[in-house]
């Protein structure tokens, strides 16, 4: 029996070695397989992305100099609308030679501008730098293909231009940057910035020594714009361009090449780099060797330690048998050998239970650890599990997993039909203290508890303003039960808190996997609070009514026209009236956000503008620090930008008010002054207004609306005055008097004198002979006394 046995345990170590040998070989054999599949794969995957990354740091290189000339191209804009001047329908003679030597200066602020064109629509004018041809008529200039695109609707003010032909090199088609105008100002042109293509991608691609590919930057459609092959179009032919999408990308074509892509949003340019796949796989043959080495050497010593450890593992396994062997014969002879000699390992396999006893009553303890600790924080992991759900970040595709997690953390919504309501809290909050925040904190989230009791669904804050509600809709409602809840929200608040909330109301969804998009659907419509205003419900279904046919570009250039007349005349009434005209156009075009925010945004710099041109004071005006500019990237709806507009202009027109009625008084004091010293001169109202430097009817217009009078009145007033003095003086003939007064004509005197006295000078003079006689004492011994 022993023998047999023996045997036995032979054949069970020769099957354990020859099984761990044999796991051992199929091991080396997958390591050895995966490691060069990694290995070729890894090579592969650096190479698209080093060439990725080079692809990627050239690019941004050739846009900062793209950036640096389309910057300097605003600044041209902006100098040539100060050098413009017209004299007669034509440009003037010092504007020409200003705006030819500013043309040229242009040029040299790159090396990679070929030359500038400077085109004025109105005069049917070009301007160049080019050295044969300086000015030029349109209709006779020879470089003009980039005209048909000046001429279309782009939507963009500036346009890269590629691939289109060149007037004074027809076998090298011209690349050029068009920037339409006016930007500033009020002339329609453009200015045309040629680019040298060749020098600039030269520059910049031709110093990346270490590649193994060839690089091609293509234009938008697809032309050739530069390549480092000695064949061009051969390059061209290979490529795919159907797979050469928008941004980055790489793929591998059907030849093995290895194609990496990325692309310019900014100009459309695609800058491909193609390598042969062979090319990068023929310095791995050492790796081949190194991996065979490696596996032989891993086999003999995997041998090795599969015989060392077969022979260890066997040992217990007979020790446990024969243990078990002696614990059966000690147990019918009733010896204790078999006990003793089996007391060690049985000893060992008790310490084992024992252990995987203590190991089990552990992770019971860590199993309540983590069930204790799931409910002691289950408000924050819901709200953070919320929160990705309508950010997209959890897959909705497992419904088991879905509902675990609802089961998990308590779920009240039913997503089997639910909408999204997110809510937004307008200033001003109904909390103001120091600890303003703080105390808003607690608020909101005592707000979203009090909500939460009374909506069969989820309520969590998505951020600091907005508050999101996933509503369970029940089977029997209808598509405005969400609506009619907002509603009820909406006055809830208002009425208990004095707060003004905007909701929006999504579509209603089905499935957990959907909440993303109900969330996106509140979202669109919280965009159409710009047009409406705050404090409204914004459901979804109203979209389609706001958005407009054709999203084109819209600046109301007339209405600005009228507006800064307006403020150039101080008519605030007019003012606002022309930018609530503003306002009702922006909203009949419904026009996009960006397009609202950059028309004010001008609309605000042409007042100010205004204001600088005439002499007008900024910080007089808006204080030291202007702050328009805060309030107009604040403002969330178009009223808000038109409340900052019309306190501009209401600013503005009351600083020019003040400033002409201290101008006014000033004048007055000057023309009173001058009248009071000169009376009795032979001065007119044209001789004050010389000398106060304003012309006769302002004069006359401001002294009439001070005084009540008109300027000979008040020289009349003046002169009749003093005659009445020297009417008193009975030595004083009336011609001296008139000549003191300023008058050459006796006559004309009485006549003025008695229609401004009722009386004429000789009657006065005897009038106030007799008043004196009367007041004199009648007794001579009076008089004496």
């Amino acid at each position: 029996m022993l023998g047999t046995r023996a045997i036995h345990n032979n054949t069970m170590f020769v099957k354990l070695l020859l099984s761990m040998t044999a796991i051992a070989v199929i091991t080396v054999v997958l390591i050895s397989a995966v490691t060069y599949t990694i290995s070729a794969n890894n090579s592969v995957g650096n190479s698209i992305e080093y060439n990725e990354s080079i692809l990627a740091q050239q690019q941004e290189l050739i846009q900062k100099e793209l950036t640096a000339i389309r910057n300097a191209t605003n600044g041209m804009i902006l100098t040539q609308s100060y050098l413009y001047r017209t004299i007669g329908g034509k440009l003037s003679v010092g504007s020409l030679i200003d705006l030819t030597g500013f043309v040229e200066e242009q040029k040299k602020i790159s090396p990679y501008i070929d030359s500038v064109y400077l085109y004025y629509d109105p005069l049917q004018l070009v301007l160049t730098s080019r050295p044969e041809v300086k000015t030029s008529p349109i209709s006779t200039f020879a470089d003009r293909s980039w005209l048909e695109t000046w001429a279309q609707n782009t939507g963009s003010r500036t346009v890269w231009i590629t691939g289109r032909p060149n007037g004074f090199d027809a076998e090298r088609p011209a690349a050029s940057l068009l920037q339409k105008m006016p930007l500033i100002g009020q002339v329609s042109g453009a200015i045309v910035i040629n680019l040298k293509l060749d020098l600039l991608f030269g520059d910049y691609l031709s110093h990346y020594h270490s590649k193994k590919g060839t690089t091609v930057v293509l234009g938008p459609s697809g032309d050739l714009l530069y390549t480092d092959a000695a064949d061009g179009a051969a390059v061209l032919g290979q490529l795919n361009a159907d797979r050469l999408t928008s941004g980055s990308g790489s793929y591998i074509d059907k030849s093995d090449r290895i194609v990496t892509y990325t692309t310019s949003e900014w100009t459309g340019w695609r800058f491909v780099d193609i390598t042969e796949r062979s090319a990068l796989l023929q310095g791995m043959n050492h790796i081949k060797f190194i991996v065979l080495f490696v596996a032989a050497a891993y086999l003999s010593a995997a041998f090795a330690i599969s015989f060392f450890l077969s022979r260890r593992l066997y040992r217990p396994l007979q020790s446990v048998i024969t243990y078990i062997v002696g614990s059966e014969e000690g147990g019918r002879n009733g010896a204790t050998s078999g006990t003793q000699r089996g007391e060690d390992e049985a000893g060992f396999i008790r310490r084992s239970f024992e252990q995987m006893a203590h190991n089990r009553e552990t992770l019971l303890r860590e199993k309540r650890k983590v069930e204790d600790l799931l409910a002691e924080n289950r408000t924050a992991i819901k709200e953070k599990y919320l929160t990705d759900l309508i950010q997209g970040s959890v897959p909705g595709g497992n419904a088991e997993a879905g509902d675990q997690a609802a089961e998990l953390l308590k779920l009240s919504v039913d997503f089997t039909r639910f909408a999204a309501l997110t809510l937004e809290l307008e200033e001003p909050y109904p909390l103001r203290s120091p600890d303003g925040p703080f105390q808003f904190h607690l608020f909101h989230y005592g707000l979203i508890e009090e909500l939460g009791a009374g909506i069969d669904g989820e309520v969590f804050a998505k951020d600091g303003k907005r508050t999101v509600i996933l509503l369970s809709v029940p089977a029997e409602a209808d598509d405005g039960f969400p609506l009619e809840q907002a509603k009820r929200l909406k006055q809830l608040l208002l009425d208990r808190y004095g707060m003004s909330v905007t909701i929006a109301v999504s579509r209603i969804h089905s499935g957990e996997g959907s909440v993303h998009s109900a969330y996106e659907d509140t979202l669109e419509a919280l965009n159409l609070k710009i047009y409406i205003g705050k404090g409204e419900i914004l459901p979804y279904s109203i979209l389609s009514s706001w958005k407009a046919e054709e999203e084109t570009y819209y600046y109301p250039y007339a209405l600005e026209t009228k507006l800064l007349q307006a403020l150039l005349q101080t008519d605030k009434h007019e003012c606002f009236a022309v930018i609530r005209q503003i306002t009702q156009a922006v909203i009949d075009q419904k026009l996009s956000k960006a397009n609202i925010q950059q028309l004010f945004f001008q609309l605000s710099g042409e007042v100010v503008k205004t204001l600088v041109q005439t002499g007008g004071d900024m910080a007089a005006v808006f204080g030291g620090k202007p702050s328009y500019t805060d309030a107009l990237a604040r403002a969330e709806t178009v009223q808000d930008m038109e409340e900052c507009l019309l306190d501009m202009c209401g600013r503005i027109t009351a600083y020019h008010k003040e400033k002409r009625s201290k101008m006014t008084d000033v004048t007055l004091q000057l023309a009173t002054d001058y009248m009071d010293a000169n009376f009795n001169k032979n001065i007119s109202v044209d001789t004050v207004a010389e000398h106060v430097q304003r012309s006769s009817s302002y004069l006359s217009r401001i002294f009439k609306e001070a005084t009540g009078m008109t300027v000979n009145d008040y020289l009349i007033q003046l002169r009749i005055k003093r005659a009445m003095e020297l009417l008193q003086q009975p030595s004083v003939t009336m011609e001296e008097i008139c000549r003191q007064i300023g008058y050459a004509n006796v006559s004309y005197f009485n006549k003025v004198f008695k229609a401004r006295t009722g009386l004429t000078p000789g009657q006065y003079r005897q009038q106030q002979a007799a008043e004196q006689l009367l007041s004199k004492p009648n007794n001579p011994e009076q008089e004496h006394l």
